[in-house]
């Protein structure tokens, strides 16, 4: 029989050696709940009552530093000393229970929740990548990035209600009649870049019948000097001169318009 003392409150249990081999000596106060080890808290045995003495009337003394500790009288059980009788003696601590199957079920639906949300975001980003350059600009950066790792393009916006032709005019070179000089001025009134539109010029006879179209790209009409991928300026306006071949064609009048392939 051996004594050891909780060092959290200080309680002196009387424990054996069977007791602590099964968790190499770390038990649980059977007062406070504290977990320690036994075999490290070992104190030295208090000297047994006299012979003839009532158990029930007599107290133990246990060195406790300078001073000494005196516990309530105990049952010549194996009980703890200071503690009641029907308290566990020393019970060994439990290794932790694994997390129940139940846990782990709802971390692998909240993993699996998490991982189908980041691709619903990227499906969206790649569906709506145009719109979301346009709206946001500070994403254009990112989003061509991702363009770059899933080999796509990034076009710039084409909101053809948003461009327009604030005037235009045709007219015959004097000294070349079968050929017509096309003057516009397009206008885009979009807080945001776009790409260049075409446009479509329909020559038409006395009853505005037409009588011949031609799409005009914008190789057609830009500047050898301007390039069509830096699209046309947010609220700027590009003057259009095009020189139209209408050989054989009695036309008289003409309608333009500009569309987005």
């Amino acid at each position: 029989m051996m004594l050891t003392r909780c060092p959290a409150c200080r309680t002196a249990f009387r424990v054996t050696a069977e007791q602590l081999k099964p968790r190499a000596g770390r038990v649980r106060c059977g007062q406070c709940q504290a977990v320690f080890n036994a075999i490290e808290t070992l104190v030295d045995a208090p000297p047994a009552p006299p012979a003839g003495s009532d158990a029930g009337a007599t107290a133990d003394v246990v060195p406790n530093g300078d001073r000494t500790a005196v516990s309530p009288a105990i049952s010549p059980a194996d009980a703890p000393v200071g503690a009641p009788a029907d308290e566990p003696v020393g019970a060994p601590v439990e290794a932790p229970a694994e997390p129940p199957a139940r846990r782990r079920r709802l971390l692998a639906w909240g993993a699996g929740v998490v991982l189908m949300l980041a691709l619903l975001l990227l499906q969206a980003a790649y569906a709506f990548r145009t719109e979301l350059a346009a709206s946001q600009p500070e994403l254009r950066p990112l989003l061509e990035e991702m363009c770059v790792a899933l080999e796509c393009d990034l076009p710039l916006p084409r909101k053809a209600d948003l461009v327009g032709i604030e005037v235009s005019d045709l007219h015959p070179e004097p000294r070349q009649p079968q050929l017509l000089a096309l003057s516009a001025t397009l206008k885009n009134r979009a807080g945001f870049a776009q790409a260049f539109p075409s446009l479509e010029l329909t020559l038409t006879d006395t009853r505005d019948q037409a009588l011949v179209r031609r799409v005009l790209g914008p190789d057609d009409y830009l500047a050898p000097t301007m390039d069509a991928r830096a699209g046309f300026a947010a609220n700027s306006e590009l003057a259009v001169a095009v020189w139209v071949d209408a050989t054989g064609v009695a036309a008289t009048g003409y309608r333009l318009y500009l569309f987005y392939p």
